[in-house]
């Protein structure tokens, strides 16, 4: 079977270099408006976006370093002691969670009341509609291994918010801050009937 040789110049733009990577904040608080504050607190404090679809859509599509043709995101999220994301359910696409140092703490339910603990290499794979989040546990920042999968790069701008997370949004930086949020895509609906199905 016939080989693909790549010339360097080719295969450099299918490299991610971590050194370089520019946090995920830092692209919404110079072009959308929401200061880096809201968006820390909605997710873990640092992402990096490694790959994801070119035409990906959705709130985590800022700029990969990488663009794939597979419907795939991966993600490192580095987190301070205590940091992680709010609770939020993925509806159609699958994201697994993999520790690569320190511990993290995984929350599940519609008001995190489950919950586990993840060891340096533990992973944990989430279904769709299971409302999530995670937490550095330990006592230095640590990094967390994200990688989600869709069926379709329009399956990626599913993420939902329960409705204690806007309340908490609201309270600490207004109501103009979630309008801003939803024109990015994010919802504050998790757990409400609206008639949609989760993918399995």
């Amino acid at each position: 079977m016939k080989t693909v040789n790549f010339t360097p110049d080719e295969m450099n733009t299918r490299i991610a270099r971590f050194k370089e990577l520019k946090p995920q904040s830092a692209s919404y608080d110079d072009e959308v408006g929401i200061p880096k504050e809201v968006y820390e607190t909605m997710t873990a404090r640092t992402l990096y976006l490694l790959m994801s679809p070119e035409n990906q859509g959705g709130p985590m599509a800022q700029k990969p370093a990488v663009t794939t043709q597979d419907k795939m995101s991966v993600i490192i999220a580095e987190c301070p002691p205590g940091d992680g994301p709010l609770l939020h359910a993925h509806q159609f696409t699958r994201e697994t969670f993999m520790c690569l140092d320190g511990r993290f703490k995984i929350q599940w339910g519609d008001e995190g009341e489950n919950q586990i603990e993840l060891d340096q290499w533990d992973m944990i794979a989430v279904p769709p509609g299971v409302v999530r989040r995670f937490e550095n546990i330990s006592d230095q920042t640590a990094h967390l291994l994200v990688w989600i999968n869709g069926d379709s790069e329009e399956a990626f701008n599913d993420i939902d918010h329960p409705q204690i997370e806007a309340d908490r949004l609201a309270k600490e930086f207004g109501d103009d801050v979630l309008d801003k949020l939803r024109t990015i895509g994010v919802t504050f609906e998790a757990g409400v009937e609206d008639g949609r199905e989760a993918a399995e």
